[in-house]
């Protein structure tokens, strides 16, 4: 009972305030809803989201196999077993970088868009997803704090890049844990609608994914789901501006000067949304669009350590957010990015990729 009671504390404690969330539609077949994550701030926060500890200890209750849930469920022991603990002494320290405060409604596009894509791929039961990603939370916060130093950081203000940062690994990290083979059946308690001040009740829903989805595949759907999310989004907001990424018909494969252009602005958006303190894209231009090479630099991003650390422990999936535009643009264009690389060289987070 009183690590239900930690779990309800937890999503108050990490909600930020005065946000509005970016509503994602999902493309779930299994049933309309809009998933609401332990940090996504909306102005009326979902059933589901507050009665996740009551979820947890109703599936335990029913009696559910372990065959009909995801990936197996982290337990404290393992988020911080002696492989997690030798893990986190390897890593880089999170560096000390002058950082803009991220816009937070660009912050809250950024995680909302990767628990939804989670959401619609039906990997895992959701109330065990936020189990699992409290539970990673709780296991390496400690240490990322001590390593920042004391007033380093406002926890639970998902503008403060720090933290950012750190919530983004954390949220990659389970991502990149549950997305692993998951099997295409599993059991979800999902809430009920009831009156107001009745107690809350919930229904065992039994979830199927498109079988025609490989498990290999997941990784590669959801850098589609999350890159179509934000893209959407940054025309959604800008393309009536000054700030509008230039228009590029759909399928018209543009040359590499006007495709260039296309991502100089869309990393423009990024920087004037507080992802890095500055940002810039260029080509090495062949003889043709596919003998080019693109590449994004941004100075002092948001995901500075976390992508860096998501790199060293080979997750599945990264937070790789401009990367995953780029592919969702490529590919609207008639393109398809190859040859694709994320690497940091000191406060640098610098992309490349060439595509056809």
């Amino acid at each position: 009972m009183r690590l239900l009671i930690a779990y309800a504390l937890s999503a108050v404690l990490f909600i930020c305030n005065d946000a509005t969330a970016f509503s994602t539609q999902s493309l779930s077949n299994k049933h309309a809803r809009q998933p609401t994550t332990q940090l996504m701030m909306t102005q009326h926060i979902s059933r589901r989201w507050l009665m996740i500890s009551t979820i947890s200890s109703i599936s335990a209750s029913a009696g559910l196999s372990q065959s009909a849930l995801a990936a197996p469920p982290l337990s404290a022991e393992e988020a911080d077993n002696f492989q997690a603990r030798l893990e986190r002494g390897l890593r880089s320290k999170p560096a000390r970088v002058l950082r803009q405060r991220m816009n937070i409604d660009f912050a809250v596009l950024l995680m909302r868009s990767s628990y939804n894509a989670v959401d619609e791929l039906d990997i895992v039961a959701m109330d065990q997803f936020q189990k699992d990603f409290f539970l990673i939370r709780q296991a390496e916060y400690q240490y990322y704090s001590d390593s920042l130093g004391v007033g380093a950081m406002q926890q639970g203000d998902l503008a403060d890049p720090n933290y950012f940062d750190f919530i983004s690994f954390a949220q990659y990290a389970t991502i990149s844990r549950e997305i692993v083979n998951p099997p295409a059946v599993f059991e979800e308690q999902q809430p009920v609608e009831v009156g107001e001040g009745q107690p809350q009740k919930f229904d065992a829903v039994v979830v199927r994914r498109d079988p025609a989805i490989k498990n290999s595949d997941l990784p590669r759907i959801h850098t589609e789901i999350v890159g179509n999310a934000i893209l959407d989004k940054l025309i959604e907001k800008f393309g009536e501006t000054a700030s509008a990424i230039p228009t590029i018909e759909p399928g018209s494969r543009p040359d590499a000067v006007t495709f260039l252009a296309a991502i100089k602005q869309m990393v423009n958006l990024f920087t004037l949304s507080g992802f890095a303190w500055e940002g810039g894209a260029s080509m090495v231009q062949g003889s043709s669009i596919k003998d080019t090479q693109f590449s994004i630099i941004f100075t002092s991003p948001a995901t500075l350590w976390s992508g860096q650390s998501l790199a060293a422990k080979k997750a599945v999936v990264t937070n790789d957010f401009a990367l995953k535009t780029v592919k969702a643009m490529a590919t609207r264009a008639g393109y398809k990015v190859v040859n694709d690389s994320v690497k940091y060289k000191g406060n640098q987070e610098i992309t490349t990729f060439s595509v056809m």
